[in-house]
């Protein structure tokens, strides 16, 4: 990395804007120096800027990080009314091994779409089995998967099933049915961590039966405690039967201590001090949604991630990756603004999609916030990165800035210029 006052042609400067760090207050005035694809420096109108670098004129501006979309699909759903769109799910119920950076479209139409609102980065997560892949941390500007990459996998994912049983008399299916497909889904979870540990012992002590098994050596850095377990759950009795599973079935498996989130988490608030205590962090699936239950109070999801911020647990949030939304990925920042205006603190809510994401899936060391070091990602808006008003103007991936062009900005300009008839 060159030093400050050394004559480099590809240093760029940005400078005057109110910069936000994510990982320390805003700064007023403030510059943020760029050597290439790394963060030379960041500070106030002190900073000293390097001889013969580019100087942008940020005046009146915000810069904040690239948003992190800490759960999305995508690349993996392009027109969710079309079947043959979706790349979201395999078929079976055990697929640990799929990642879903290799059938991520890289021309997706949906992806500038999503960095026209800021967000750069994004974890794909499988879904639709008990164990539906890996998580893929990837960046949203990429030409093939290797360059967009950031880590994969970097989680791997365990669908909960729903624990609750429908026992009124026209209940379909029966109460008892369900309760066997419960228990049929638990024990599946139970015998596929079980069979990978088995898998690791077996290579472990090289035994001649111990072939190569893809699933189960999916499974084996989650028991060592090596890699992310992103445990999909929303209601207080999937997340209290992880938490049991965690004590009774998975300690007892695993060499090091467990590395476990929670996705969706609609009750994590009701369990948030247990979550805190074993530092579970949590990423919302979306703020900007309905109440899960009718007797809820209207504003149930939009608290949500400042009591548990609060009460000292890890939130990210995303913008509805439950319903696999990626044309709305755009809207993150929405989110993250509307649980700021229910209880969450300014600086805490811009970390729910810069900072905290990056946290949980360990990319913090080069992504999530404005520090010297770190990747020259960011976004320029015209406004408080939580003001619905702003606007993002520019967009810097890697110390360049990229075209913010995209699908809906062609299709409104032509048909804001359409012909208009003569009037005579």
């Amino acid at each position: 990395m060159s030093a400050l006052g050394t004559v480099l042609l590809s240093v760029v400067v940005l400078k005057g804007a109110t910069v936000h760090p994510a990982s320390s207050p805003a700064i007023p005035d403030g510059v943020v120096v760029m050597d290439g694809a790394r963060i030379l420096a960041v500070g106030g109108p002190e900073t000293a800027i390097p001889a013969g670098a580019t100087v942008v004129d940020a005046s009146g501006k915000h810069l904040a990080p690239a948003y992190f979309a800490p759960a999305t699909a995508l690349g993996l759903v392009e027109i969710e009314a079309v079947r043959a769109t979706l790349d979201v799910s395999e078929t079976g119920d055990l697929n640990p091994e799929v990642r879903p950076d290799v059938a991520m479209n890289l021309d997706s139409v949906l992806l500038p779409v999503a960095r026209s609102g800021g967000v750069l980065f994004g974890a794909l997560v499988p879904r639709g089995s008990v164990l539906p892949g890996h998580v893929s941390v990837v960046r949203l500007d990429g030409w093939t998967r290797e360059d967009a990459c950031v880590s994969c996998p970097a989680a791997s994912v365990l669908e909960w099933p729903d624990m609750r049983i429908d026992r009124s008399k026209d209940a379909r299916p029966s109460a008892k049915r369900q309760e066997k497909r419960r228990e049929e889904a638990l024990d599946r979870i139970r015998d596929a961590f079980r069979g990978a540990h088995a898998y690791r012992l077996g290579r472990t002590q090289k035994t001649p039966q111990a072939d190569v098994d893809a699933r189960f050596a999916a499974l084996v850095p989650v028991l060592e405690g090596r890699s992310l377990l992103l445990v999909r759950a929303n209601t207080k009795q999937q997340i209290e039967a992880v938490l049991r599973f965690l004590d009774d079935d998975l300690a007892k498996l695993m060499t090091g201590p467990p590395n476990v989130a929670l996705l969706g988490g609609d009750d994590a608030p009701l369990l948030a001090p247990r979550l805190a205590e074993r530092k579970i962090p949590v990423i919302l699936d979306g703020v900007l949604e309905l109440p899960a239950r009718s007797d809820d109070a209207y504003d149930t999801s939009f608290t949500r991630a400042a009591v548990l911020s609060k009460a000292g647990v890890l939130v990210a949030i995303s913008a509805g990756a439950a319903t696999g939304a990626a044309s709305l990925t755009q809207n993150l920042a929405h989110h993250a603004a509307q649980a700021a205006a229910f209880g969450l603190s300014r600086e805490e809510a811009l970390r729910s999609i810069t900072l905290n994401g990056a946290r949980i899936f360990g990319v913090e060391k080069e992504l999530g916030s404005l520090e010297a070091g770190k990747e020259a990602s960011l976004v320029v808006l015209t406004g408080d990165p939580l003001e619905v008003t702003s606007q993002v103007t520019a967009l810097y991936h890697r110390g360049v800035s990229i075209d913010l062009g995209d699908k809906q900005k062609s299709l409104y300009e032509k048909y804001r210029n359409r012909p208009r008839p003569s009037r005579k």
